[in-house]
């Protein structure tokens, strides 16, 4: 995930295995309590500013029946890209993630948008091939308080941001599911040495077309 080919190669690898080991507890961890965290897990570095804890609660009509997302928006950092479902798969004999193709990676194992459950999407902060699009290259730019709204077909979920961190490529417990409704976004850091982790928290159903 770089201009250079090489470092987007080293880059996605890293990320890609990160995610791989994690593809088990994504679907282990639901509804149960976490174990501890990976080597280097515990250097995370959150990012300045306040949890949105005083953010107000809002009632949402129904939980989601599972539809598969299928947009991403988020005002404050100027993203508005389609998901596609990214998987494992198999190569040189390595178990790896599949790289979503202009678009931003929903992880097959994790939860539908507005369902009980942790969110996974990935995307790419910058690419080697040009032909390809950095859905993620302004996601620092996102702070606690703003809002992701995930569309599923014709219903749209709004999120608030809770939380972001800059954490170590092999902390896979950001991947992890409880009984809340929760949205993970992840990427690289510019520097691709580390990934940048944004949560955020279900607030409601939103009226598609008009996500803020």
């Amino acid at each position: 995930m770089t201009t250079k080919h090489q470092g987007s190669q080293r880059g996605s690898t890293v990320m890609a295995i990160g995610m791989v080991l994690a593809a088990g507890a994504i679907a282990w961890f639901g509804g149960r309590g976490p174990e501890s965290a990976p080597a280097g897990a515990g250097e995370t570095a959150t990012l300045p500013g306040r949890a949105a804890e005083q953010t107000p609660r809002v009632a949402f009509r129904a939980v989601s029946n599972g539809g598969l997302p299928t947009r991403i928006v988020i005002p404050s950092a100027g993203i508005d890209a389609p998901v596609a479902e990214v998987g494992v798969v198999i190569e040189d004999g390595e178990p790896r993630w599949e790289t979503a193709w202009h678009a931003a990676g929903h992880h097959v194992d994790s939860a539908m948008p507005g369902q009980p459950g942790n969110m996974v999407i990935t995307g790419h902060v910058s690419v080697a091939d040009r032909r390809n699009v950095p859905v993620f290259a302004t996601l620092d730019r996102v702070r606690e308080g703003d809002e992701i709204v995930v569309y599923a077909g014709a219903a749209a979920y709004r999120y608030v941001v809770e939380s972001i961190a800059v954490v170590d490529p092999g902390a896979t417990e950001v991947l992890r599911s409880d009984a809340r409704a929760t949205v993970t976004l992840i990427t690289c850091t510019r520097d691709l040495r580390h990934r940048l982790v944004v949560t955020g928290r279900l607030a409601g159903e939103v009226t598609p077309g008009n996500p803020a």
